[in-house]
């Protein structure tokens, strides 16, 4: 993820958008990856572009989130796989409507697991500029 970004040559402000609850540890996660950058993490639940809160480092616990924040000029969306699950019934295009006037979305990066956004509806509607798919082969469970 740090690579995409640094790649990206942005500044400024950085947009998550994922599924409440679930998604929101994984932007916190990340957020720690770029925490040198000259960029400001968001976190939007599902999208809603009036719910945009700021990420903020709460020195000692990690990044959580801050106040709420109005506006618009994200140069770097990320769009987390959260979105593309079937019990979030998010919409790709209705999605890209909201985003619109938040952002120009000419750099959007993906990132999920198992596959869950590497769909013709995601790829065709964002054009991301770079997609992240973790695969988890083994997942084991030890009892003592």
């Amino acid at each position: 993820f740090r690579s995409a970004v640094v790649k990206s040559n942005r500044s400024g402000r950085l947009l998550f958008v994922g599924t409440p609850y679930t998604c929101l540890p994984f932007a916190e996660f990340l957020t720690y990856s770029i925490r040198d950058l000259l960029l400001r993490s968001h976190f939007s639940p599902n999208g809603e572009t009036d719910k945009i809160v700021e990420l903020v480092d709460r020195k000692g616990y990690g990044y959580a989130l801050g106040g709420g924040v109005a506006g618009e000029g994200f140069q770097i969306v990320v769009l987390l796989g959260g979105l593309a699950m079937p019990k979030s019934q998010v919409d790709p295009s209705t999605l890209k409507r909201k985003l619109s006037s938040v952002s120009d979305l000419d750099c959007v990066i993906g990132v999920c697991f198992q596959g869950v956004m590497d769909k013709p509806e995601w790829r065709d509607t964002f054009k991301f500029k770079y997609f992240i798919n973790a695969e988890i082969s083994k997942v084991s469970l030890f009892e003592f």
